[in-house]
């Protein structure tokens, strides 16, 4: 009903005319004196005439338009297959709508150059700057004993240089996660413990206390993904607890989860916080915060088939529940 509202208020120009046309003629039998039924008959002949035009032209305007709704779930596939123009606007219009897919088409191939350009810079930017670090790292650990309080904050620094470029090449590597994922089934525990102590130094310099209860569970995975956002969230919770605080993880059901007793999450922020470039109001007053961090966790979760979920008060701490569920994978 609606299509034929449509076709009658896109042709009420024709229809106004055709009823001034029936109207003129009409007046012209009645002044020249031919009987009324005469006059009648010609009117409905002509109604009818009409009325069958109009048929016939909706049903090609309800099939064209059938066609161009069909098309736009798959317009960039299919637009070289629009509806024959019916006249010289329809015809224009068509070129329009031609004309502006190549301009799309070359706007998209251009910017797909551009951005792997920019992409392919910044992989090599991020290997080759870990040339130097390592060799940091290397001179930091050869003064061995005789190593300063100076050399413990630069090695410290040095760290988190480190976290910041391995997080840049984490962030290029999602964008083609699929094709580098390798299931296994792997030690929930020996992969908690590998990542603890990686951040075993800045344990020991914030004198935060680690209650880790085992897990005992197995699992498939990718070992290196999930250790991604097991450290990614290992360093929030270091980042965000201040000296004397305590980090625990343990197991509930299928939920790893990772509590500490930082500042936590004000209230109005928590919706946001998977928000890709969100720091809200901790990031705020911590200006190292890049709103990357959690962003990436869930879409690494998402691509593992688990799920991420955090649960905070102010002032009490944030808990980061891992759903990980066989099934969901």
């Amino acid at each position: 009903m609606k299509m034929l509202f449509d076709y009658l208020k896109s042709h009420k120009k024709l229809i106004l005319i055709f009823f001034l046309w029936v109207l003129i003629f009409a007046l012209v039998l009645f002044l020249s004196n031919v009987p009324v039924d005469a006059a009648l008959y010609a009117g409905l002949l002509c109604l009818i005439a009409g009325i069958a035009t109009a048929a016939y032209d909706f049903y090609h305007f309800d099939r064209q338009c059938g066609e161009l709704r069909r098309l736009l779930e798959s317009i960039d596939a299919q637009v070289d297959h629009l509806p024959e123009p019916r006249n010289a606007i329809h015809e224009a219009y068509t070129e329009i709508i031609k004309e502006l897919h190549r301009q799309k088409r070359e706007v998209e191939s251009r910017t797909y150059v551009e951005k792997k350009e920019l992409m392919d810079y910044f992989t090599l930017w991020a290997h080759q700057i870990k040339t130097p670090l390592s060799a940091m790292s290397l001179i930091l650990q050869s003064k061995g004993p005789w190593a300063g309080e100076e050399d413990r904050e630069m090695a410290m620094e040095l760290f988190h240089v480190e976290e910041y470029v391995n997080t840049a090449m984490s962030y290029i590597r999602i964008q083609d996660m699929t094709s580098d994922l390798a299931f296994e089934t792997i030690s929930l525990d020996d992969l908690i413990r590998k990542t603890v102590k990686k951040y075993a130094s800045m344990f020991i310099r914030k004198k935060i206390s680690m209650d880790f209860q085992e897990t005992g569970y197995q699992m498939a995975t990718d070992e290196k993904w999930l250790m991604m956002v097991l450290e990614q969230i290992l360093s929030n919770a270091l980042k965000y607890t201040a000296a004397g605080g305590t980090i625990s993880i343990h197991m509930e059901g299928t939920d790893l989860l990772v509590q500490d007793t930082g500042i936590g999450i004000r209230a109005e922020d928590l919706p946001r916080i998977f928000e890709k470039g969100f720091t809200g109001e901790n990031g705020r007053r911590h200006s190292q915060s890049t709103g990357q961090g959690l962003y990436l966790c869930q879409t690494i979760m998402n691509r593992l088939g688990h799920d991420i979920r955090v649960e905070s008060k102010e002032g009490e701490g944030t808990t980061v529940v891992l759903d990980l569920e066989q099934e969901a994978l």
